[in-house]
């Protein structure tokens, strides 16, 4: 599981690059991040439960959602030498387990003076907007 990050200098970025990650979460990784975050609520963890109250099935934690996108921002853009500084991100559909899913990032600004990126976030499942948002990253340069 140790995969490498990616590191991308200050001057290979520019406003509009993007980058994302696929993924599906499965029971068991559901099953961990309950245990890891101890965030048990039946919503995660009780299909039945989950059902009525009009969801599909359980839910997926929206913290699970937020870790990759911690693993877009930190692996791939900007990658290795960033810092997350702050997240805003608006969640609008549920995301289950064994469905496909991407999280997205777009380059918006940029700033020399700070060494500050702000990236545009989506998340989806197929054409379902799951969340969006914004991160503001700190590229540390040497």
């Amino acid at each position: 599981m140790a995969a490498e990050s990616r590191a991308i200098a200050w001057g290979e970025l520019a406003e509009g690059a993007a980058d994302g990650v696929d993924f599906v979460v499965s029971a068991e990784e559901l099953q961990q991040f309950a245990a890891l975050s101890c965030d048990c609520n039946p919503l995660h963890v009780d299909a039945d439960f989950a059902r009525s109250k009009g969801f599909d099935d359980v839910v997926v934690h929206g913290a699970l959602l937020v870790a990759k996108i911690s693993q877009l921002i930190g692996m791939r853009l900007p990658g290795r030498d960033s810092v997350w500084t702050g997240l805003t991100l608006q969640f609008r559909h549920p995301l289950y387990v064994g469905q496909a899913a991407r999280v997205e990032a777009v380059v918006e600004r940029l700033s020399a003076a700070t060494g500050m990126v702000l990236l545009k976030l989506t998340l989806r499942a197929g054409e379902t907007l799951l969340a969006k948002g914004e991160a503001e990253v700190l590229l540390v340069r040497p």
